[in-house]
């Protein structure tokens, strides 16, 4: 929903922030949503299908959400 928001809908990191809110959209914590959150959410490599352990670096597209 996130990249989404992001990405066809165009919103910024606090727009993102505000209709998760709005939704009651908890976060995996049960908190609230900030820019910072959302920021690391798009920026995290694993939320991409990438996991790095030491130098290795594996493509696992089955584990990717966009």
């Amino acid at each position: 929903m996130i990249f989404k928001m992001k990405r066809h809908k165009r919103m910024g990191l606090r727009e993102i922030a505000r209709e998760l809110n709005e939704k009651h959209i908890p976060t995996s914590r049960g908190g609230k949503w900030y820019a910072g959150t959302v920021k690391y959410i798009l920026e995290n490599s694993i939320y991409k299908g990438k996991i790095n352990y030491k130098d290795i670096e594996s493509k696992r597209l089955d584990l990717a959400i966009i």
